[in-house]
C-alpha cells in the first residue's frame, strides 16, 4: 500500500505536469509536438518488455521471487527518482538532455510491474485482485492528491526553482516508498490466502450435476 502509494505521486506527478514543464520551461508547443509528448510513454512501453523478461528468466533459473521483485521495484522507483534529481541540476538550456532526461523517468518506471504490481499475486493468488483494488484505492488518493500540491507549489510555471522543488519532493517521495518496500517487502505466500480445508470453498459453492442424455429430452422418432 506504501509503494504503490508512492509510486502514484511521482507518476501522476510526471504525467500531469510534464507538458505544462515543456511548455513553461523548455518552450515547447505540445500540441504540435506531439511526438516528443509520446516519448516518454513509448519507452515505459518499450522497456517494459526487457524487465518483465528479465524478471521471469531469473525467476525461472531459481533466482528468489522477493529478491527479483525488489529489484524491479528499485528500477521502476529510484531510477525514475535519480532522474528527476538529474533533472533539477541540468540547465534549461540544455533543452534535448531535458527531454531525454524526462523519457528515462518515465520509462523506467516500467520496472514496478515486475515489482510491486505482480508482487499481489505472490502474496496471495486467490486473493491478488481484491488486495490491489485496496492498494490501488489508495495510490490513487495520493496520486491526486500529488497534481494538487504541484500546483500549490507552481504559482509561477515559468520559475524553475519551483520546479526543482517539485521533483526533490517526488524523488523524495519515491526514494522512502521503495525503501520501505526493500526492507519489508515480503514475496511468501501469505497463510490467510487459502482456507485451512482445502475443500470447504469448492464445497461452499459446489453444486450437482446430474449427466441428462439425449433420449430424455429428444424423444425418439419412430
Amino acid at each position: 500500500m506504501i509503494v504503490h502509494s508512492g509510486s502514484n505521486w511521482g507518476f501522476y506527478t510526471l504525467i500531469t505536469e510534464m507538458p505544462t514543464y515543456m511548455r513553461s520551461i523548455l518552450n515547447f508547443n505540445v500540441q504540435k509536438s506531439g511526438t516528443i509528448s509520446a516519448l516518454p510513454y513509448l519507452a515505459m512501453w518499450i522497456l517494459g518488455f526487457p524487465i518483465s523478461w528479465l524478471s521471469d528468466y531469473a525467476l525461472k533459473r531459481g533466482a528468489p521471487a522477493e529478491c527479483i521483485r525488489k529489484v524491479s521495484n528499485t528500477i521502476g522507483l529510484w531510477v525514475p527518482a535519480l532522474m528527476m534529481v538529474v533533472l533539477c541540476v541540468v540547465k534549461t538550456e540544455n533543452k534535448a538532455a531535458l527531454v531525454m532526461i524526462l523519457v528515462l523517468a518515465v520509462g523506467f518506471n516500467a520496472g514496478i510491474t515486475s515489482g510491486f504490481q505482480i508482487n499481489h499475486i505472490d502474496l496471495s493468488p486467490s486473493f491478488a485482485g481484491t488486495l490491489i483494488s485496496i492498494t490501488n484505492c489508495t495510490g490513487t488518493f495520493f496520486g491526486i492528491l500529488a497534481p494538487l500540491v504541484c500546483g500549490a507549489i507552481i504559482e509561477d510555471p515559468t520559475n524553475p526553482n519551483q520546479w526543482q522543488t517539485v521533483f526533490y519532493i517526488s524523488a523524495l517521495v519515491y526514494f522512502l516508498t521503495n525503501l520501505i518496500f526493500v526492507l519489508f517487502g515480503k514475496a511468501e505466500r501469505q497463510p490467510w490466502s487459502e482456507p485451512s480445508d482445502p475443500n470447504r470453498r469448492f464445497r461452499r459453492f459446489s453444486t450437482v450435476y446430474e449427466p441428462t442424455s439425449v433420449a430424455m429430452v429428444v424423444p425418439q422418432l419412430k
